[in-house]
């Protein structure tokens, strides 16, 4: 029944013909969702972005012109239906994040004592270091040296370099998470 020219097509689906309808569905659906799954990884998105596309083709069916094979229709409007998805999902993604940044922008202005606090907690925490793993770890985070320059710079190993910045994070996470809790 389906492998019929395109005017008995457009005459089957204008007309509302039911059987030929389920037929058609039943033919395609499976392969559609094989196809659609080339797009994305969620199944059950497949099977809807599938389940729209026979949707679609019910509501508009007597308005609907196929000017290709069924196959080629069918395939084409999946397609089409996947890449709205996409961009849909881009444009709640872009929008979601913009949300989230706002919010955080709103927490992190509410919380400015809490940020000051922070760095002067950060800043007596540094203090609180040996002499040379101070001068070490503030070259290597403040001035942004690399670990050869400071070795160079202070006539000190790489490897005493190394364990100096090592022990710094170590040191100051522990003082730092001491002191806020």
């Amino acid at each position: 029944m389906l492998n019929q020219d395109l005017n008995s097509v457009h005459k089957n689906l204008k007309e509302g013909n039911v059987l030929y309808f389920k037929e058609l569905y039943t033919t395609y659906y499976e392969k559609l969702c094989i196809y659609s799954l080339n797009y994305t990884s969620d199944k059950e998105l497949a099977q809807d972005i599938v389940q729209d596309t026979f949707m679609y083709i019910w509501d508009n069916r007597k308005k609907i012109i196929i000017t290709t094979s069924i196959n080629s229709f069918l395939y084409k409007i999946v397609y089409n239906k996947i890449m709205d998805s996409h961009r849909g999902k881009n444009k709640m993604d872009k929008t979601l994040l913009s949300y989230y940044n706002e919010a955080i922008d709103k927490v992190v202005e509410s919380n400015s004592d809490y940020k000051d606090l922070r760095l002067k907690k950060l800043e007596e925490c540094l203090q609180l270091l040996p002499k040379r793993c101070q001068l070490v770890f503030l070259e290597k985070k403040v001035s942004g040296l690399k670990n050869k320059e400071i070795a160079s710079n202070l006539n000190i190993s790489l490897k005493t370099v190394e364990g100096h910045v090592s022990r710094g994070y170590k040191f100051l996470k522990s003082c730092m998470s001491e002191s806020l809790n």
